[in-house]
């Protein structure tokens, strides 16, 4: 088997970095991936430099493990490039490597990644930044604001619920338009959250039963209405309920679009607040390779 020159970027930080660390060396050892370097992600480390100097060795292959959040910085700086990604879920939800089809244990995703196929993947971009899975605005945001990696390391992904319900407890809803590139196409309604997805995957849930990951579209959807009992129920559905084609029509497919809200309301990508509304969106078809 022809070995395969990489490199490691790994948060330690996450719910699993620190202690699957030597499990991956093992596993690359094991699957004919020699790493030239490990690059260990620290509060003060500025993923932007530990990229860049990357991109200037230009391995083949570069293993990026940690949480969605730390995956969708690191492919934001990689979007563009021709070095192949490969994704270890080393977090809470882990809702992209879901999205690739990816096993969720090391030593298999890596297995997988070894003899993987290369796919050309599409990113959402808000502004300057992109996002591997989805954008939230509203209530999960507010969450992702005040949940702490404690909280995360003890409670897993039921974290975000226990946060949550002290979130809607105070939150208000607010009206959204959104409105398609040549605003041809509004769109209105009142709700305490909208999910604009580019992944498959949501809170470790799918979100459709056809939603792909390279379809060249995003898919916008609202949980609930105005009410706060509306959202719980959508919740509950989102959770347990049975899975919906992209042509329900709770959906909206879209390439580019505006959203807008009556109040400002922040805006996370992958779990990480970013913006806030007045915001553009819009799909870059193709633009980051993963290796799968």
């Amino acid at each position: 088997m022809k070995r395969i020159k990489a490199e490691l970027i790994i948060n330690t930080g996450s719910r699993r970095g620190r202690a699957a660390l030597p499990v991956i060396m093992s596993a690359c050892k094991s699957h004919a991936i020699d790493l030239s370097k490990v690059n260990i992600l620290k509060k003060d480390t500025s993923l932007k430099k530990v990229i860049a100097a990357i991109k200037k060795r230009n391995p083949e292959l570069v293993l990026v493990g940690g949480g969605d959040g730390t995956i969708s910085d690191a492919v934001d700086y990689f979007a563009g490039s021709t070095i192949q990604i490969g994704v270890l879920p080393l977090g809470t939800t882990n809702n992209f490597a879901r999205s690739l089809g990816l096993p969720l244990e090391i030593n298999d995703t890596i297995a997988t990644i070894r003899r993987g196929k290369i796919s050309h993947v599409d990113l959402g971009k808000i502004k300057d930044e992109y996002f591997v899975n989805v954008a939230g605005v509203g209530i999960s945001a507010q969450i992702a604001k005040h949940v702490t990696n404690k909280q995360k390391k003890k409670f897993g992904r039921y974290a975000y619920a226990i946060n949550g319900v002290a979130q809607l407890i105070k939150h208000k809803p607010f009206l959204v338009t959104i409105e398609d590139k040549d605003g041809e196409l509004q769109l209105h309604l009142e709700t305490h959250q909208v999910i604009i997805a580019n992944g498959r995957y949501h809170a470790g849930k799918e979100i459709a039963k056809d939603a792909k990951i390279d379809n060249r579209e995003l898919l916008i959807f609202a949980l609930g209405g105005r009410s706060k009992f509306s959202f719980v129920i959508a919740m509950f559905d989102f959770y347990f309920g049975k899975r919906k084609n992209i042509q329900h029509t709770s959906y909206l497919t879209g390439r580019s679009i505006k959203l807008q809200t009556n109040t400002p309301q922040l805006v996370e990508l992958d779990g990480e607040v970013k913006f806030t509304t007045p915001i553009p969106v819009e799909v870059t078809p193709g633009v980051v390779r993963i290796r799968h």
